[in-house]
């Protein structure tokens, strides 16, 4: 007989979900059992939407974000670790950008033929202050090698570049933007702005980063020259102005001076405080003595936030993690037997740019790197994974089990154990080298054992149709549930996790000193 495949996929799926929820140990299944497919839904279409404008960590919506993570965090009676009750572990992040009075004037002698002010005509990435005035000149760029550009006589005057449409260049290319800036500031004009209608969008934006020593994301973003555009609106009124037009331009010109127009720039910084934070809540263990030590259960709550006009919202990436640390942090919370060691909840800020909140959490802990027992991180658990020439529906029932075989073989056999016993999952080891690449390194590096959960990539991976409606929500749900299953057996097993010398020393060119767990006493 001939099934249709979806449906018997389907009955699996339903199968494998209806036999986990009866091999949940009865310890256990009342948590368990608190947390619905609707309540993922209901929670992971609030974190991807437009209000929360993508969580980009310094953003109004990442605030949004850590404000519901924070209440949950309450709302289940999770302690804060901090003295004065907060749950957010700040990282002192700062956002720098063009001040309101920024401009970009243009004058035909006294006349005024245009001022564009940040977010008002000029557009871009301005992270350090500029100023310059001279007489305006256009560049035309036909090809994207944009040769010769730096022999060009455009010391000291205020440049504008052209790019016809048509003519070979791409303008959405990285490299070729690039490349067409590098050679221009070779030429040393006094400013230059790139006449592009796609990036003439939006705000004037600058610089955000955690303003520590350490962070070369921030030092180095600061040390990004400004790119400016301007629509070709503006450009057209420019040469309107010095009695000309683009219609005018011939194949041949490549430099035109216009000595009608001369221009000022003057790009004044501001820096104010930006939000960035961990956001921590910790359910106490019931062991006087082991609740001591903890189970770390994180995710990344950030993604890419607004670009111009563009939000990312990021429902996979990592609002379906988040949404897992909401679930698992309920079914504990709601669960009437509290496991011995404490279990610390965490959505960690900065992913995007570094692993910034995970790192800085690792190098300021609010407890000792030494108590906690194990790290499992929850990153891109939603989807059913589309790249390497597989397909969705050959990957219902795959998961990722990422990093555990590199520290602790007890953790590993743990996570393949409860997986057999509870959930079902077919483990697939073909990602690891994504270890580096999400929040769980920044503990492994210190030698806590770590588990990262990962479904894999797919088409919509930092793009702006990574949306809710694509989320495979009874996936989701299981993982979430195997997540609180390994989870509460760490927090309830006499040993803790060891770190197997060997694999901590095949370790040692991106990790050093002593591990923060026990390493296992070899003969």
């Amino acid at each position: 007989m001939r099934y249709d495949i979806p449906l018997v996929l389907l009955a699996l799926s339903m199968g494998l979900t209806a036999q986990s929820q009866q091999s949940l140990s009865p310890d256990r299944a009342t948590g368990a059992a608190s947390v619905s497919e609707e309540n993922l839904r209901e929670w992971l279409g609030i974190l991807a939407s437009e209000e929360y404008g993508g969580r980009g960590t310094g953003q109004i919506g990442f605030y949004k974000a850590a404000v519901l993570v924070r209440d949950h965090f309450k709302a289940l009676g999770l302690e804060a670790l901090d003295k004065k009750g907060s749950y957010w572990q700040p990282l002192g992040w700062k956002n720098t950008g063009a001040s309101k009075d920024s401009h970009l004037t243009v004058r035909s002698g006294r006349k005024v033929v245009c001022k564009l002010t940040p977010g008002q005509g000029l557009h871009g990435r301005a992270s350090a202050k500029a100023k310059g005035s001279g007489k305006v000149a256009l560049v035309v760029i036909r090809e994207a090698d944009a040769t010769g550009l730096d022999e060009l006589d455009l010391k000291g005057r205020i440049v504008l570049v052209y790019l016809p449409e048509g003519t070979g260049n791409d303008r959405q290319s990285y490299s070729t933007m690039r490349r067409i800036q590098s050679n221009l500031r070779k030429a040393d004009p006094a400013a230059f702005a790139i006449v592009d209608d796609a990036q003439a969008t939006g705000e004037l934006i600058g610089t955000s980063g955690a303003t520590g020593g350490r962070n070369r994301v921030f030092r180095g973003r600061n040390l990004m020259p400004n790119s400016l555009y301007v629509s070709t609106a503006t450009l057209d009124a420019i040469l309107e102005a010095s009695g000309t037009s683009r219609e005018q331009i011939s194949e041949e010109d490549f430099l035109i001076k216009l000595p009608k127009l001369s221009a000022q720039l003057d790009i004044k910084i501001a820096e104010t405080d930006a939000p960035a934070y961990n956001v921590i809540g910790v359910l106490p263990g019931s062991d006087p003595k082991l609740a001591k030590e903890y189970v770390v259960i994180g995710s990344h709550l950030d993604h890419l936030g607004r670009r111009n006009n563009t939000y990312y919202p990021g429902a996979d990436d990592d609002g379906s993690g988040s949404t897992g640390v909401l679930a698992v942090s309920q079914m504990f919370a709601k669960n009437p037997t509290r496991p011995r060691r404490s279990i610390l909840f965490v959505t960690f800020c900065g992913e995007e740019m570094g692993l910034r909140g995970s790192d800085y959490f690792a190098r300021n802990p609010p407890i000792p790197l030494s108590s906690i027992v194990a790290e499992l991180q929850m990153d891109m658990i939603g989807r059913d994974e589309e790249s390497n020439n597989e397909k969705a529906e050959d990957n219902l029932n795959s998961l990722h089990l990422i990093g555990t075989q590199k520290l602790s073989k007890d953790l590993h056999d743990l996570c393949i154990q409860r997986n057999k016993d509870f959930a079902g999952f077919d483990y697939e080891w073909d990602e690891e080298d994504v270890f580096y690449r999400s929040d769980h390194w920044s503990f492994a590096k210190f030698g806590v054992p770590i588990a990262f959960f990962f479904t894999g990539f797919h088409a919509d991976y930092h793009k702006a149709t990574d949306t809710p409606d694509k989320i495979n929500y009874a996936k989701l749900h299981r993982i979430a549930k195997l997540v609180y299953d390994i989870g509460f057996e760490l927090a309830q097993q006499d040993q803790r996790p060891l770190i197997e010398p060997q694999r901590w020393t095949s370790l040692q060119r991106k990790a050093s000193g002593k591990p923060a767990a026990p390493l296992r006493k070899t003969r």
